[in-house]
């Protein structure tokens, strides 16, 4: 079941990806590592809130610019794949795009919001927690994720004064159930992965 969710995934992104020009250059090499936070992410974005626990994320990825713009806003696409380690060991791979805004007030500093599908080799343990949930009347002791998540992240990254472009970011590494879209009835599914690391073009 899981070869055949990653495959159809596989499937949607080329097909969503065939339809933007793409430039032929401008590969980036996208490394970074990361801590799991059980705390959600409007409180670690809106108040830098965590509550870290030993599970932790090495991340190779690749991205490149899309031949696409909205007056300041430039978009990007990025595939990675993760390897997860302390308390849970399983891989998991994130297809997305990325809408981002450079040089923010003259200065190298950008932030960036992606938005795509993220799957897992196995039911992430650390998504599903035990705790009591009330949801639209339904009433449950545990919180169930799944495999396929939609994946989401936000980033902060500054561009270093070298020759080759090279951005050194902080990202919250989210993967969501889109209150309950995915794992329904609940609302909560999901996890944060505080992370830090670096791009650089190839």
């Amino acid at each position: 079941m899981n070869k055949v969710l990653f495959l159809l995934l596989l499937i949607f992104l080329s097909f969503s990806v065939s339809a933007i020009s793409i430039p032929t250059e401008n590969w980036s090499l996208v490394l970074y590592g990361g801590t799991y936070t059980q705390t959600d992410l409007l409180p670690i974005v809106l108040r830098q809130k965590t509550e870290y626990k030993n599970s932790y994320i090495g991340v190779i990825g690749f991205s490149r610019p899309l031949d696409y713009r909205i007056r300041f806003i430039e978009f990007e696409a990025e595939g990675n794949v993760v390897k997860h380690f302390g308390s849970m060991n399983h891989w998991e791979t994130n297809l997305f795009y990325i809408a981002k805004i450079s040089n923010l007030g003259g200065t190298p500093f950008a932030i960036s919001i992606g938005e795509g599908l993220s799957l897992a080799s196995e039911n992430p343990k650390l998504e599903n927690t035990e705790k009591e949930i009330r949801w639209n009347g339904y009433q449950s002791k545990a919180m169930e994720s799944r495999n396929l998540l939609n994946f989401l992240m936000v980033e902060m990254s500054y561009r270093l004064p070298m020759e080759r472009k090279t951005d050194i970011f902080l990202r919250v590494h989210h993967r969501s159930g889109i209150f309950g879209l995915y794992c329904p009835p609940d609302p909560n599914c999901g996890s944060n992965f505080i992370s830090y690391g670096f791009r650089t073009s190839l």
